[in-house]
């Protein structure tokens, strides 16, 4: 009982502070996990006890990851991820190694007695951005819609490298063993092959079954189910789940015969999973709070300032590499692409939230492990830093940035005026 009033409560307050966040223009997840955070602590204090809450670690990407990352992925196309192959290399890829790599030797030299497996575990925890932060805050601060694409495409694929990383690192690190780079490279080339192989035949039988089906109720509950089997599926076969559920609701929606109905009743419903499942995320972030502060004891100052650290390393790493992308895309000459102008390596480097998946993966660490308390404190800290101050922050560097030019903002905001228009 308890479990289901906290996720309750945590669904109720979701809609309450997002109304109150547009109101105050301020971003709604970083509001809610500052308000759970401060809730928790308030009641522990006046209690004289601690307040326990979890969900087992190994469920937390199960239940949350498909259905956001499908909820994002029925946006995009065959087309967007073709025009936006480098992204993806470049930025989902080989800057995740990149912060990885960065972030983990600069715990190990903060961190005495950390072995380079525990310091890559570390690293991969806190490289890849979230989409879900991502979309959550960055649309509502006006950010244009050709960052926020890439933004998007980037927070897709970017967990599937981080997360095979991390879990060569745990079981070498469980183990007492070493890792090996070679077996890494083989591990998730084979991890995105069979995922995408997966992605792309159930994404082809689903969308046979949705024109074959002339109900839009079972249409409807059909992409509900689609995600969290697709998952659990590859993750049994030794496969990305993340790329599994992106390629199955690309190709799902690029060959499904959708109807006006389906679209209306469609959006909205996915559109409701979304706010939910979202506020629910970044309320469990909150909710943690307190337990990994009182975990931490003697530790934990040290482990505030190690988190401090990483988060400026990965906030430079991400800096430099949009930096090179952006040359990179003046050179290649396409006006869809992200970044075109230095304001914009500032921003996309701005936005680079880490969230859900970052918690979830420390959260599965097992509890014996001789760091793990100051590893739940670094990763809240990381937090803090990366999303929750970033996302309050993010209207003002919008106003102070000059984005009126090369950003299609006059085009975006036609776009909306019609599609309202449309569905009115």
């Amino acid at each position: 009982m308890e479990v289901l009033f906290v996720l309750i409560g945590l669904m109720l307050l979701t809609v309450i502070v997002m109304a109150v966040g547009d109101k105050l223009g301020l971003p709604w997840p970083a509001l809610l996990t500052i308000l759970t955070a401060v809730a928790v602590s308030v009641y522990a204090t006046f209690s004289n006890g601690t307040f326990e809450f979890a969900v087992p670690a190994d469920l937390i990407l199960p239940i949350f990851l498909p259905p956001l990352l499908w909820a994002l992925a029925r946006r995009t196309s065959w087309g967007v991820i073709r025009e936006q192959w480098m992204t993806i290399l470049a930025l989902s890829v080989l800057l995740v190694v990149a912060t990885t790599l960065a972030v983990g030797f600069t715990a190990r030299a903060f961190m005495p007695g950390l072995g380079l497996a525990a310091a890559i575990l570390i690293g991969a925890a806190i490289a890849p951005p979230d989409p879900v932060a991502v979309e959550a805050v960055a649309e509502p601060a006006g950010i244009p819609r050709r960052i926020i694409s890439v933004l998007q495409i980037e927070g897709l694929f970017n967990d599937a490298a981080s997360i095979v990383a991390f879990h060569l690192a745990l079981e070498a690190v469980t183990s007492s063993g070493e890792m090996h780079a070679g077996e890494a490279v083989t591990r998730f080339l084979y991890s995105a092959a069979v995922a995408a192989i997966l992605g792309l035949v159930v994404g082809r039988v689903s969308s046979w079954f949705v024109g074959a089906v002339h109900e839009v109720v079972a249409r409807n509950a059909l992409t509900w189910v689609i995600p969290f089997a697709v998952y659990i599926a590859a993750e049994e076969l030794g496969a990305s789940g993340v790329i599994a559920v992106v390629i199955a609701a690309v190709e799902l929606h690029s060959r499904a015969p959708i109807q006006a109905e389906d679209r209306l009743s469609g959006q909205s419903f996915w559109e409701t999973v979304e706010l939910l499942f979202t506020g629910v995320a970044f309320g469990l972030i909150g909710l943690t709070v307190f337990s990994a502060i009182d975990a931490a004891g003697a530790d934990l100052w040290h482990a505030v300032i190690i988190g401090v650290i990483l988060s400026v390393v990965a906030f430079l790493v991400r800096l430099v590499w949009m930096y090179a992308f952006y040359l990179i895309n003046r050179r290649r000459g396409k006006p869809r692409l992200a970044p075109l102008r230095l304001q914009e390596v500032l921003l996309m480097t701005w936005s680079g939230m880490r969230g859900l998946v970052t918690l979830a993966l420390v959260l599965s660490v097992p509890s014996g492990l001789s760091f793990y308390n100051e590893l739940t404190v670094i990763a809240l800290v990381v937090l803090l830093m990366t999303m929750v101050i970033p996302g309050l922050l993010l209207p003002w560097l919008m106003r102070q940035l000059d984005l009126t030019t090369y950003s299609q903002a006059a085009t975006d905001k036609m776009r909306a005026t019609i599609t309202s228009r449309a569905r009115k």
